[in-house]
């Protein structure tokens, strides 16, 4: 679906990103994750186009089309879409560029977003159901979604989550997510990478991830164990194993825990991943 090579790009001086490399496969849901500022959304919008990188490229599977963007809807909260118009006018502008014959406002009725309310009036729950409305109307073959989902609240989040799943068991779609809250995504994410200083520091499945990242609750860890993030306390110390391998339970004293993919996370940024 997406193949990044070589690619670099900075903000003035600041290098985002030098020589980085990445595919992302045809009906894959890819969460892409990392602590702040290490590029997440960068990467996002340098494949939706919104910015251009220094050099590398980025190419995109024939099954995209001739003009592979137009096939890509991408959801921020921190982009403006047509914050002048009225919902209405914002719709017909857009049936007008994608050529849509048919707009199903079903989801904005839903939501409660009346159709002469300007954009700008809306909250921000409101505003990215509605450009997820706009962007299910032209049959995406690629979602890419930048942290929005911990910025709206329980019921459009519940709405919003239920409208992606549909879209994962109707359609041929490949979704990327950038995130740091992943409880809400943990069930449909099939890969995880996490990011550091520009580069891919984990690249796995999430069951073969959350499959090798365990915590153990002991006083002493018998040595040569590869301890990936450590928390002491006064009377026990939680050790964050990585990779974890299941001769490991027999060889210590203490409890072996499985994890959730917030805590698998939180161990690698928390801890030094090299």
């Amino acid at each position: 679906m997406i193949k990044i090579r070589n690619l670099h790009f900075s903000y003035g001086k600041q290098k985002i990103y030098k020589g980085f490399n990445l595919d992302i496969a045809e009906k894959e849901v890819t969460l892409i994750t990392g602590i702040n500022g290490v590029g997440k959304s960068t990467l996002l919008r340098l494949i939706a186009g919104v910015l251009k990188p220094a050099s590398g490229e980025i190419r995109f599977h024939e099954t995209m089309g001739k003009d592979p963007r137009r096939t890509i809807g991408f959801i921020s909260d921190s982009l403006s879409l047509y914050e002048s118009l009225t919902v209405s006018q914002a719709i017909d502008f857009h049936r007008s560029v994608y050529k849509i014959k048919r707009f199903d406002d079903t989801l904005l009725k839903r939501t409660k977003v009346g159709l002469h309310q300007k954009i700008k009036e809306l909250s921000s729950g409101q505003r990215v159901i509605f450009h997820l409305n706009l962007i299910l109307s032209t049959d995406p073959k690629l979602l890419l979604i930048d942290e929005i989902i911990h910025s709206i609240d329980v019921y459009l989040r519940g709405i919003f989550l239920k409208e992606v799943i549909k879209l994962l068991s109707e359609k041929d779609i490949t979704i990327v997510f950038v995130n740091l809250n992943f409880r809400d995504i943990e069930n449909i994410v099939d890969r995880v990478i996490l990011l550091k200083d520009g580069e891919i520091a984990v690249d796995e499945q999430i069951d073969a991830l959350k499959s090798k990242v365990k915590k153990i609750t002991t006083h002493v860890l018998p040595e040569g164990m590869p301890v990936l993030f450590q928390v002491d306390y006064t009377d026990h110390v939680e050790y964050f194993i990585y990779p974890f391998k299941e001769e490991f339970r027999d060889q210590v004293n203490g409890e072996v825990v499985d994890l959730d993919l917030t805590a698998v996370v939180n161990a690698f940024i928390g801890g030094e991943y090299t």
